[in-house]
């Protein structure tokens, strides 16, 4: 061994393997193949022959006799030269004609010189071939550019394999290795070196040696750095050399145009063979031809679902498709669920059935939104990880006639999380475009779509739940759906995100089921919405009709009512969607018809041409973007979506509502609290608790509110429409019936059109005038039917004044003609008595009339009614003036004599 070897790594001879390695682990650095690889050379010889010289105190012994063998390496310490065996002289002999032949260039790769050598063993006795077993495995032990089948021949005939138990010592199983390594055989027919000087061959040998070794045991990178190092050497023209080759530089990261083309040649012999397929793919990729490597990438993957075709494959659609790189990722998906028939519905076994996406997708969606990517591509990528909703993703859906195949595809991508069994089943039919790369997506879309209609025509779960749905007569809900986060739950969950349409009484079921009714999915709970309280069904598909063009018309209805502003541009793009005229969405699409898009402002256009009295439109023009200016100047607002459902929604409301005072903010806060129709009041209260006060009138104010008394600062409020604000406020906090006084409601009307004022307070005017329209109009049982004077049985029902006085006549004269009829009959005491009686139920019943016309409650207005008799009370009932607004007894009267 070159002693020299330990100065190059810089330590002192060890047979410590730990600190050979960690000696060249430091040394490396100081030798960059690139930089310097004659000294990258240099230290990794030194290393070898190192790792050589740990076996120097190695003797092996034979267990027959303990005669030591030829030691590997000299020894350390002095030994005894044993007496010299009988047949010495023929050993040495032998041993130099090994090492002739060894060093022979033409027959050192030859099998017939080494079964040559073998006869000439032959031709000893048995003791001389037992003396040289162990000598001569030492011997090849310590040889390099050997042939491993020449050596093997040898191996066999002296047995080395079958009798290394025979051996004794510590490292008898670096022994055991070799003759492992040396049956695996020559990665290539060494013989072609034959005709090559011995330097030549020793050159190719070690070259080809080191890089594979370098392939096998060490990083890519490492053998990349050795096969750029300039070097001049000859490659054997042999097949298994050139696959070889193929391989290596293919792990390294190497393209070349020789290996690719020969490639292609082994490709076309044999085209069914992968590991060709993946080699001349990887050449094309690494010698910058991506464009001829697609098709064979795609080609492997389909075959074999190579892992390395599809991570490369994902790796050229980011950088060369990026709108396709989402459906991709959904394609690559590659979910594998236990059949669903017969698994009991509360089995563990249904959590392998639910549909769902696997870790890698989801984490390649994530890693993908890095990238640039079409805004269709991001919202379907933020969608599928639950950033955005599905409204986000079907708004590019309407878009989808069939002319653009990127938006199709987005489409079956979609359908297979949302579609029912008709669009899953338009996936598996759809034909192939003749796109190599969209092609692929399709195929794998057909297959998920097949695991999903498997799923919903056997899943016991999905069974049980459309029974209990479409049951003729209701029925209970199974327990197991009922459990929330269940399984079982999960997958009802995923059918109702399906689109399909339901008659009436499936969609009330729904709504109505406390497990269901609040987890429906957006679309579906609009067109519950609108079939169960505005009467305008959707459409049963016709069987002549396309389902996807039916799925269109619902998905643009309700992104009307949902998202309209960030809608508009696709519906307005939309082509062929003309619902019939009893659609519900007939009606927008006229609207939508009649907008410019040339012009920058058709959410502007949009929104002056909703009518609010229209339901739908009203729905749609809340879920634009209104300001406070629009909704105090539009003349259409009503109490349907008050004020507190802006400030809930838009962060922009809450923000100026901030900017105004302490005490104008309580008031807006009580205002929306109380009067708004969201069911919002605790929100609000609370809002009102939490605030910070600086002086004792806010503090006053706030213990009003809170309590719903009258607040006894208000004399100090020097601001006339912030008193009438607050005072009318709290009256109609503590009177359910308490409507605005005339002048009040020009005091607020003037709040709100004041541009001067604080909108903060010109908001709340305009929500305490809807909250008293709202009263005016639908407080009382009669209030579109006033009583007439002659219907004395009404007591819940107003008189004026002149009715008043005609019910009193009227009465007097038909209690006079009842007396006179009866008068006959009876007794005169008891026909006396019998008038009075008429005459006093008469006043009584007039009293209470107008009782109720002067908006005296029911304790008084009975009161005032028993004691009506006394002529001061009649005169007051007649001279005081009827309460103006309507209450709970009807609106006021307007013709004379309550006619």
């Amino acid at each position: 061994m070159n002693q020299s070897c330990w100065d190059i790594l810089g330590i002192e001879p060890t047979d410590d393997q730990e600190i050979i390695r960690n000696a060249y682990r430091k040394k490396l650095p100081e030798y960059h193949p690139e930089s310097d690889p004659q000294g990258f050379q240099n230290l990794r010889q030194a290393y070898e022959q190192a790792k050589k010289g740990t076996l120097s105190d190695f003797i092996p012994i034979s267990a027959l006799n303990d005669t030591p063998t030829q030691p590997m390496a000299e020894t350390a310490q002095e030994r005894e030269t044993p007496e010299p065996h009988p047949e010495q002289q023929a050993i040495n002999r032998l041993i130099t004609d090994l090492e002739a032949l060894l060093n022979d260039p033409n027959q050192r790769y030859q099998s017939d010189a080494w079964h040559q050598y073998i006869q000439k063993i032959d031709s000893h006795s048995i003791e001389v071939a037992n003396q040289l077993r162990w000598q001569l495995l030492m011997m090849l032990y310590n040889t390099s550019y050997v042939s491993r089948d020449c050596v093997q021949i040898l191996a066999e005939r002296m047995r080395w394999k079958q009798r290394i138990t025979e051996l004794r010592g510590e490292n008898t199983e670096h022994l055991d290795d070799y003759l492992d390594y040396i049956a695996k055989g020559d990665i290539f027919d060494m013989t072609l070196l034959s005709d090559l000087p011995l330097a030549v061959q020793n050159a190719s040998v070690e070259y080809i040696n080191s890089i594979n070794f370098l392939f096998w045991e060490r990083p890519a990178w490492m053998l990349r750095d050795y096969l750029l190092q300039p070097m001049v050497i000859y490659w054997p023209d042999s097949p298994e050399v050139m696959e070889l080759r193929c391989r290596w530089y293919t792990v390294a990261s190497i393209g070349s145009e020789q290996l690719s083309d020969y490639c292609l040649q082994q490709l076309t012999k044999d085209p069914d063979n992968s590991d060709w397929l993946y080699l001349y793919a990887s050449q094309c990729s690494l010698s910058g031809h991506d464009d001829i490597a697609l098709p064979f990438w795609i080609r492997l993957y389909n075959a074999e679902r190579h892992a390395t075709a599809e991570a490369w494959i994902l790796t050229w659609c980011v950088n060369h498709a990026p709108e396709r790189t989402p459906l991709l990722i959904q394609a690559l998906d590659n979910a594998q669920y236990l059949p669903a028939d017969g698994v009991a519905i509360d089995a563990p076994e249904q959590r392998y059935i639910t549909p769902t996406q696997t870790t890698k997708t989801l984490l390649r969606w994530g890693d993908v939104l890095q990238s640039p990517m079409p805004q269709i591509a991001l919202d379907y990528t933020n969608w599928r990880l639950h950033k955005e909703t599905s409204i986000t993703m079907i708004r590019h859906l309407i878009l989808d006639d069939g002319s653009d195949p990127v938006v199709h595809l987005y489409r079956h991508a979609s359908m297979l999380r949302l579609g029912n069994e008709t669009l899953l089943q338009q996936i598996i039919d759809e034909p192939e475009s003749g796109d190599l790369l969209d092609d692929l997506i399709l195929s794998r879309f057909k297959h998920q779509a097949q695991q999903r209609l498997a799923w919903l025509k056997t899943s016991t779960v999905i069974q049980a739940f459309t029974h209990w749905l479409y049951a003729p007569q209701p029925e209970a809900l199974p327990a197991e759906l009922a459990q929330r986060d269940s399984e079982a739950h999960l997958q009802c969950l995923h059918w109702l995100l399906q689109r399909r349409w339901m008659p009436n009484e499936q969609l009330e079921r729904l709504t109505n089921s406390e497990t269901f009714g609040n987890n429906l999915e957006t679309i579906t709970d609009w067109i519950s919405f609108i079939a169960l309280n505005n009467s305008a069904s959707l459409p049963e598909p016709d069987n002549n009709q396309d389902y996807w063009q039916w799925c269109r018309e619902c998905y643009a209805l309700v992104l009307l009512l949902e998202k309209p502003a960030e809608s508009l541009p696709m519906l307005i793009q939309a082509k062929n969607i003309a619902p019939e005229e009893r659609h519900p969405l007939y009606e927008f699409c006229q609207l939508i018809n009649d907008l410019d898009p040339q012009q920058d402002d058709i959410v502007d256009q949009y929104r002056d041409k909703l009518t609010l009295s229209h339901i739908l439109q009203h729905h749609s023009w809340t879920r634009l973007p209104i300001t406070p200016e629009n909704y105090l100047e539009n003349p259409q607002t009503t109490r349907t979506y008050s004020i507190d459902h802006f400030y809930i929604s838009n962060p922009e409301w809450r923000k100026l509502i901030e900017t105004s005072s302490n005490i104008n903010q309580m008031v807006f806060y009580a205002t929306c609290g109380w009067f708004g129709i969201n069911s919002r009041e605790k929100r609000f209260i609370t809002l009102i608790e939490e605030m910070q006060l600086s002086n004792e009138a806010e503090q006053a104010l706030q213990s009003a509110l809170l309590n719903a008394k009258p607040y006894n600062k208000i004399n100090e409020i020097s601001n006339l429409r912030l008193k009438a604000l607050i005072s009318e406020m709290l009256n109609m906090r503590r009177n359910p019936n308490h409507s605005l006084s005339e002048n009040n409601q020009k005091m607020l009307l003037d709040c709100q059109q004041n541009t001067n004022e604080d909108m903060t307070l010109r908001l709340a005017a305009k929500l305490l005038q809807q909250e008293s329209r709202y009263r005016a109009k639908n407080l009382g049982k009669y209030a579109k039917n006033p009583s007439k004077f002659w219907q004395f049985w009404r007591l819940n029902t107003r008189l004026n004044a002149s009715g008043y006085i005609a019910q009193l006549l009227f009465g007097t004269i038909m209690a006079f003609r009842l007396f006179d009829v009866t008068s006959h009959t009876f007794i005169v005491a008891t026909d006396n008595l019998f008038f009075i009686a008429l005459l006093g139920l008469n006043l009584f019943s007039a009293s209470m009339r107008r009782g109720n016309d002067l908006g005296l409650n029911l304790f008084s207005t009975i009161g005032v009614a028993l004691i009506s008799f006394i002529p001061v009370v009649l005169i007051i009932l007649l001279v005081t003036q009827s309460t103006p607004k309507t209450t709970e007894n009807g609106p006021p009267s307007t013709k004379w004599f309550n006619l």
